[in-house]
C-alpha cells in the first residue's frame, strides 16, 4: 500500500498543479473581461475650454432691448469623439462673474451628422447646414436666473463620428427681447479648430469658436460598445464561472 500511495503522488502533483493553472488563467481572463466592462461605464465628453464668454444664445442679444436672435449652430470635429456615442444629455456652463436671467423663449436643440468641414458652413443658409438625420433631442421653455449649469436631458441620439462631423442646431422661438440681460456661458473663443459657431445675432466666428459643451451618455459612458469589448466581457463571466466550478473540484 504504501509503494501504491508513494507512485500516486507524483501523478496527484501534477493535477493539482494543472488545476492551480487553470485558476491563474481563468482568473486572468475574469480580470481582463472585468477592465473591458468597465470601458463600458466611460466617462463624460467636454468639447472647448473656458477662453472667454458668449451671451448668445442662453443670455440672448447682448446689446440693446429691442433685438432678437432665432438660431444658434455649433459643430463640432468628429477627431474629438474615440467612438460612436449615444448622446442624452447636453450641458453647457455659465461665465464666471457673468450672472443674470435666461433670455426667456422656447428652445428647440437638435442633432445631426453632417459631412461638410466645420468651418465650412453657411451664415445665412442655416436649414441648409443641417443634416438629413436632423432629430430634436429636447424642446423647452426657459426663462428666470440662470443656472451655473445649463442641462438638457433629451431623446437619445446616436452619433458616430466615423459617418462625419456633429452640428447642434438651436431654435428660439417666443424670445423675450431685453431679457437675459448680463448672462453669459463659457466659449472656446477661437481656439482651436475642434469646434464652430454660427449665429444669426452677432458675430459668425466659425472655427474656434463656440460655447463649452459636455455630452453624456448612459451611466456616463461609451454608448456602443466594440463588438471585441462585449466578447471579452462574455469571457470574463465564463471564467468566473470555470473559477467557482474549479474550486468546488
Amino acid at each position: 500500500m504504501e509503494i501504491l500511495l508513494n507512485l500516486m503522488k507524483p501523478e496527484t502533483c501534477r493535477v493539482t498543479k494543472r488545476l492551480q493553472n487553470m485558476r491563474r488563467a481563468a482568473g486572468a481572463i475574469f480580470l481582463l473581461g472585468c477592465a473591458s466592462f468597465g470601458t463600458l461605464l466611460g466617462s463624460s465628453i467636454t468639447l472647448g475650454s473656458d477662453n472667454g464668454g458668449n451671451a448668445f444664445p442662453f443670455g440672448g442679444p447682448f446689446f440693446g432691448t429691442g433685438n432678437t436672435g432665432t438660431t444658434y449652430q455649433e459643430a463640432y470635429a468628429s477627431t474629438d469623439f474615440s467612438g460612436a456615442e449615444l448622446i442624452t444629455g447636453i450641458d453647457f456652463f455659465q461665465q464666471a462673474g457673468f450672472t443674470g436671467g435666461i433670455y426667456s423663449g422656447t428652445y428647440t436643440l437638435s442633432l445631426s451628422i453632417i459631412t461638410a468641414d466645420i468651418g465650412s458652413l453657411s451664415s445665412t443658409n442655416f436649414a441648409g447646414n443641417l443634416g438629413a438625420d436632423n432629430t430634436v433631442f429636447d424642446s423647452v421653455v426657459l426663462s428666470g436666473a440662470a443656472p451655473s449649469k445649463l442641462i438638457f436631458t433629451g431623446t437619445p441620439f446616436l452619433y458616430d463620428p466615423s459617418v462625419g462631423n456633429l452640428l447642434l442646431n438651436i431654435s428660439i422661438t417666443g424670445a423675450t427681447p431685453g431679457s437675459g440681460k448680463g448672462v453669459a456661458f463659457q466659449d472656446n473663443e477661437g481656439v482651436g479648430t475642434s469646434i464652430a459657431r454660427y449665429q444669426n445675432f452677432g458675430l459668425n466666428n466659425g472655427n474656434g469658436y463656440g460655447l463649452v459643451t459636455e455630452f453624456d451618455s448612459p451611466s456616463g459612458g461609451a454608448a456602443v460598445p466594440e463588438p471585441g469589448t462585449l466578447s471579452l466581457f462574455g469571457c470574463g463571466l465564463a471564467a468566473a464561472l470555470l473559477v467557482k466550478r474549479l474550486r468546488r473540484s
